[in-house]
């Protein structure tokens, strides 16, 4: 008897308005004095309004938003949270792509080449979102092959908060193609086997990254 062909299950309705409000998120379309009420939004997408809710909360949990006595509005995170978190995320993330590049894997490899040529032909086309996409796939596919599973946990918890001040910083194509260099830089250590290496680039991206978005927030939060 041949197997039932999988079929992709659609987004739920509290899905596609988490996905929604993710996206307006990151590509700056949600300010910091926006308030997101979940009625206003249900109204407007002609959906009920526990989904929207549910999507909000989400949001919420997940450290994005906070509530307030009508709503919800982006949580506002200083640049020195920003660069509090970057400074866990170097104790952990040079490590832990030592261990990866060590206990490497053909599927992962390739994963991590897909996701280069990835930001490569985003940065090209212009898009920030698609870019930051791309970048977070690069990240997930050397994470993934991290063999201490506790560590991918920690990591994966450890967003750095910077949705706006990253969106801004990859507005500029030069921030783009330097990201896109650093990233090939990384790929090139997995590939040829060089955890030294490896973690060294991670290091150094992080340095770069927590420093570029620290002086945007910065920037963002005095407008």
């Amino acid at each position: 008897m041949a197997a039932t062909p999988y079929k992709k299950r659609e987004p739920n309705i509290r899905e596609q308005v988490y996905g929604m409000l993710r996206q307006d998120i990151a590509l700056g379309k949600i300010s910091f004095d926006v308030r997101l009420v979940d009625n206003e939004i249900a109204a407007s997408l002609n959906v009920s309004r526990m989904p929207v809710r549910e999507a909000l909360l989400q949001l919420k949990n997940e450290g994005v938003l906070e509530s307030t006595s009508r709503g919800f509005v982006l949580k506002i995170y200083t640049p020195q949270d920003i660069e509090d978190i970057f400074s866990v995320r170097l104790l952990l993330e040079p490590s832990a792509a030592h261990l990866a590049c060590q206990h490497q894997s053909a599927v992962g490899l390739r994963a991590m080449g897909q996701a280069v040529a990835r930001i490569e032909a985003t940065h090209q086309q212009g898009d920030p979102l698609d870019n930051i996409q791309a970048n977070w796939s690069f990240r997930s596919a050397w994470i993934n092959m991290v063999p201490n599973k506790q560590l991918i946990d920690t990591m994966e918890r450890l967003h750095d908060r910077a949705d706006q001040a990253r969106i801004a910083c990859l507005q500029d194509p030069l921030f783009r193609r330097e990201t896109l260099q650093r990233a090939q830089g990384i790929y090139q250590a997995f590939e040829q086997g060089q955890p030294e290496q490896a973690a060294q680039k991670i290091h150094e991206n992080l340095v770069i990254c927590s420093s570029a978005y620290c002086i945007k927030q910065a920037e963002l939060l005095s407008h």
